[in-house]
């Protein structure tokens, strides 16, 4: 992860009245990958989100649109939750005390990035048992979804400078295989995941340098 005075220093202005100690937009993307045959192998990559067979990633990125984090790909089933869990991406490895992170609705984890590191996990407000949101929570809510756009930006960057993951992958690909360089269980689709994500961060970004605005 980047130091944090840098970040901090470069968070655009059009938000960091909002959000001064941001240092994380995160969400997670699918890419399609080929039906297996079996069902117990199907149910495992099979997405509600997207009705087919996908493999999904955890990215995040900074307030300038910078990649500063990505991991394993998973089965299309498997949870925004459970993946950010297994990354471990809510603890002090990651984050300082009193970092802000911007998420969607679907990651329910502020106890974990509390215990985890102190730092503090922003959502959308819900309207839970209520009929809907206050003025407040829906301003709230306004600001957080201005901001958490960004990395969706990110992720179309992503996928439109490298078109691999605009297709379907293919199941060998996918396939998990031993890492002797270094000692992990990765798959392919891991390999090119990440190298296409450290491609897209040397490359141009999706914010002027030199102003720190939205570009």
């Amino acid at each position: 992860m980047q130091d944090r005075d840098h970040i901090y220093d470069t968070i655009p202005p059009v938000f960091k009245c909002k959000f001064p100690r941001l240092t994380s937009i995160i969400d997670c993307f699918e890419v399609f990958v080929e039906s297996p045959s079996s069902l117990m192998a199907r149910a495992q990559f099979y997405s509600q989100y997207k009705k087919n067979c996908t493999i999904k990633c955890l990215i995040s990125c900074t307030p300038l649109g910078a990649i500063n984090f990505i991991f394993r790909c998973y089965g299309g089933r498997a949870s925004d939750n459970q993946i950010v869990r297994e990354s471990e991406f809510a603890s002090s490895k990651y984050h300082m005390p009193g970092d802000q992170i911007l998420a969607d609705r679907g990651f329910t984890l502020r106890d974990d990035f509390a215990a985890g590191s102190c730092s503090l996990l922003i959502n959308p407000a819900f309207t839970k048992s209520k009929a809907q949101l206050s003025a407040s929570d829906v301003e709230k809510s306004r600001n957080i979804s201005s901001v958490r756009i960004h990395i969706e930006r990110v992720i179309g960057l992503l996928k439109n400078r490298y078109t691999i993951l605009q297709g379907t992958l293919p199941l060998r690909i996918v396939k998990n295989i031993s890492d002797e360089a270094t000692s992990l269980t990765l798959s392919n689709c891991d390999k090119i995941v990440t190298v296409c994500a450290a491609l897209t961060k040397l490359g141009e970004g999706i914010v002027y340098d030199k102003t720190h605005l939205l570009s």
